[in-house]
């Protein structure tokens, strides 16, 4: 992350490496940050863990069976 050459939206690769540390998924939490942050209200997924995680962290959640 410290590199030159890489670009990225710093506030949401930390908050995919802090979930990721607490055991969750990187990309599942990348994903719903930066739909959050693009004006999105409920993170949808067919992944009953993901939907889990992203419900305690508070924001609005559905699962897709």
């Amino acid at each position: 992350m410290n590199s030159r050459n890489v670009e990225m939206n710093r506030p949401a690769v930390d908050v995919g490496l802090a979930v990721l540390n607490a055991g969750g998924d990187f990309a599942d939490n990348v994903i719903a940050y930066e739909g959050s942050w693009l004006g999105g209200k409920v993170f949808v997924s067919f992944d009953n863990n993901a939907v889990s995680v992203i419900a305690k962290q508070g924001q609005l959640t559905r699962l897709l069976r």
